[in-house]
């Protein structure tokens, strides 16, 4: 004897809603894998930014102090970590941004087939907000240190 009656969809079997739920959430957990990879971009890249800006106005404060001109070394060591936390940041909301797309893909292509009971995430995940943003601010002190303006001058 069968588990299914002739009459009844397997679609709406107790066991396809189990698998259905099952898949869901590993599609979750991949979703919060993309997050986490992209929070340890950002901390990084926020070190790295954080750590050139310091380094610049380090070194040029002690070539100040001693009476060295260490304004052309400090500026170019401090751009080039900041440098490193722009292209780390881009790198990683750029493959965030792709997984996520395929990922969100493969739940809807799911979902049209009746395959799993929700479609894939339409909303940006914070945390690419974020990255933006820092984006964005590594980007205004690089400009500050090249053209020397605000704390940078």
């Amino acid at each position: 004897m069968s588990a299914l009656n002739q009459n009844e969809n397997p679609l709406e079997a107790p066991a396809f809603e189990l698998a259905s739920r099952q898949a869901s959430l590993a599609f979750e957990r991949t979703l919060i894998s993309l997050d986490q990879a992209l929070m340890s971009a950002i901390r990084t890249s926020l070190s790295l930014i954080g750590f050139g800006f310091a380094m610049f106005l380090f070194f040029d404060q002690a070539g100040r102090d001693v009476g060295v001109n260490f304004r052309v070394p400090a500026r170019n060591f401090g751009l080039s970590l900041v440098a490193m936390g722009i292209g780390l940041v881009t790198i990683g909301l750029i493959g965030h941004r792709r997984r996520f797309a395929n990922l969100r893909t493969q739940m809807d292509d799911l979902y049209r087939r009746k395959l799993l009971l929700e479609g894939g995430p339409r909303k940006r995940a914070p945390i690419a907000i974020l990255a933006g943003l820092l984006l964005l601010s590594g980007l205004l002190v690089m400009l500050g240190i090249l053209v020397r303006i605000g704390p940078f001058g």
